[in-house]
């Protein structure tokens, strides 16, 4: 099966922002998801590990969906960045203690617990989960650490695109606003159209 070339962070104009300016990616404690079964074996992991620190982030290497909108940038401040994913990789596997890959998704009836090693742990979610087909990064230290910063090149985004509830009116201003950040005047920057695509109308206009 042919691997997806790019790979996809949501998340708010705020964090988007920071990321463009300071040419990083943070990852963070993953204490906060909302799945309550990955923050249960995420601790484990930690504790199992004896780390001081185990920090994460999570992208999708699945084209948009209204679920990953409403989900994981919800809102009119909501925005996708569309990562290159080889380069990423390059950028990610440059840092000591990041580790990444794709989550596997395991059916509950199935799961064999011998086939599965404590490194593999970060890296399973439960089979109805599948559909978001997650790319997740960790970060381990023994020492404890807040967050850690994992510096990039630009040419690492494929481009930027802003949330479906983006009034049309913002959308210059904020197009604006990114390509002011230095490095960033010839970024890609598009609204979608999820939500009001005039070729799909069209398509369905010939029907009837």
């Amino acid at each position: 099966m042919t691997r997806p070339s790019l790979l996809h962070r949501y998340t708010d104009l705020a964090a988007l922002l920071d990321i463009l300016s300071q040419k990083r990616l943070v990852l963070l404690d993953p204490g906060h998801w909302s799945d309550k079964n990955d923050v249960h074996f995420m601790a484990i992991y930690k504790q199992k590990r004896r780390l001081g620190t185990l920090l994460a982030l999570c992208f999708t290497s699945k084209f948009e969906t209204y679920h990953h909108w409403s989900v994981f940038a919800p809102g009119n401040s909501g925005v996708c960045i569309r990562f290159k994913r080889h380069v990423l990789e390059r950028h990610l596997g440059a840092v000591p203690g990041v580790r990444f890959g794709d989550v596997e998704y395991k059916e509950l009836q199935a799961f064999d617990c011998a086939q599965v090693s404590l490194e593999d742990i970060p890296f399973l979610k439960r089979f109805p989960y599948r559909d978001e087909k997650e790319f997740r990064a960790i970060f381990t230290a023994e020492d404890s650490q807040a967050v850690k910063a994992v510096p990039f090149d630009l040419d690492a985004i494929d481009r930027i695109v802003l949330s479906p509830w983006l009034p049309a009116p913002l959308v210059a201003t904020i197009k604006t606003v990114i390509r002011s950040i230095d490095g960033c005047q010839d970024l890609k920057v598009y609204q979608t159209t999820l939500l009001s695509n005039d070729s799909w109308r069209s398509k369905v206009e010939e029907i009837l």
